[in-house]
């Protein structure tokens, strides 16, 4: 049987190796995310020695080799909906346990911890899986929305993470918990259904159409105003129907994706030259109007009193020159 003087001696050993597999876990997530055209904020963490030790005295069931969560990734979505194929992917990429939601363990008239927890591990097929024997090597994942991890975190260092800790507490601070947990599950419920019941608006649309590939290309997220203010007058300049628009970001995107991320990687490194623009989902369609029909661009820009600089750089980032 491993003691904890057993167990801290090899944790100090094998820290590092587990930081290097979480690393790994947690990149190929983000390549994953990203060719989803998912924003998601992904991280992972080896526990530190003093959690490690205080999670064994708690659950004294665990040894250091049958405790699953000494290396924990996290991705973190914006809304319920986008929790399952996030789940299908990991699936995809490694050997997945039974995902754990927490929602199922709730009864039916208890608010509290939102999140869908899922051991991962490499395939024995996986070119890595000697470095990270799936034997040894597991991480625990952690799929939630903004929500959910707003109320995990707050929850994290108070006397209100779980039952245990509140059976202590007076009624009235016991109700107080509860709606407030119940407010946050509501919030998160009806993001979701915002999101879905969005208004049948031209500019909302294409904004959607939009991130689901400028996602693919970064996890910067946008101003949404100036997105939905700049989309508005640039859907007139195509003169189609929206179906059809649609369907013409869709061609845009097949044809010029290699590229584009090309230009945002670069992007990423390089900000001195950077518009203030190009990190915005509806860049994507001055690019395809500037290839398309540049001067009625830029004239439609500077009629809607936008930098004419800013376009030019943005221009740039493409590959397209105003000095001509």
């Amino acid at each position: 049987m491993t003691t904890l003087e057993d167990a801290r001696r090899r944790w100090l050993a094998e820290r590092t190796q587990f930081e290097a597999f979480g690393d790994d876990i947690v990149g190929r997530l983000r390549e994953g995310l990203r060719k989803e055209g998912i924003w998601s904020e992904a991280s992972s963490r080896a526990k530190d020695i003093d959690s490690l030790i205080r999670k064994l005295i708690k659950k004294p069931h665990y040894t250091y080799d049958s405790l699953g969560d000494k290396c924990g990734t996290r991705v973190i979505v914006r809304y319920k909906s986008e929790i399952e194929p996030v789940l299908r992917m990991a699936e995809r990429l490694f050997e997945c346990g039974v995902p754990d939601n927490k929602v199922d363990l709730l009864p039916h008239d208890k608010v509290g911890y939102l999140s869908t927890h899922v051991d991962v591990t490499l395939y024995a097929s996986d070119p890595k899986a000697k470095s990270y024997p799936p034997a040894r090597f597991r991480a625990e994942l952690q799929v939630r929305t903004l929500a959910q991890h707003l109320w995990s975190e707050m929850s994290h260092d108070t006397v209100y993470k779980n039952d245990e800790t509140l059976i202590c507490l007076p009624i009235p601070l016991k109700r107080r918990v509860f709606l407030l947990a119940g407010t946050i599950e509501i919030a998160d419920n009806e993001f979701d259904r915002l999101n879905e019941e969005m208004p049948n608006v031209p500019e909302v649309e294409i904004l959607k159409a939009l991130e689901r590939h400028y996602y693919k290309l970064t996890t910067r997220r946008a101003d949404q105003d100036i997105s939905l203010r700049t989309i508005k007058w640039l859907y007139p300049l195509y003169r189609l129907e929206l179906p059809k628009l649609k369907a013409r970001l869709e061609e845009f995107w097949g044809e010029y994706a290699s590229e584009l991320q090309t230009v945002y990687e670069d992007a990423e490194h390089d900000d001195s030259r950077r518009s203030a623009f190009l990190f915005q989902p509806e860049a994507l369609m001055v690019y395809d109007l500037l290839r398309r029909k540049e001067w009625e661009t830029r004239q439609a820009w500077t009629d809607h009193n936008y930098p004419e600089k800013e376009l030019e750089r943005l221009a740039n980032a493409f590959g397209i020159s105003f000095d001509t």
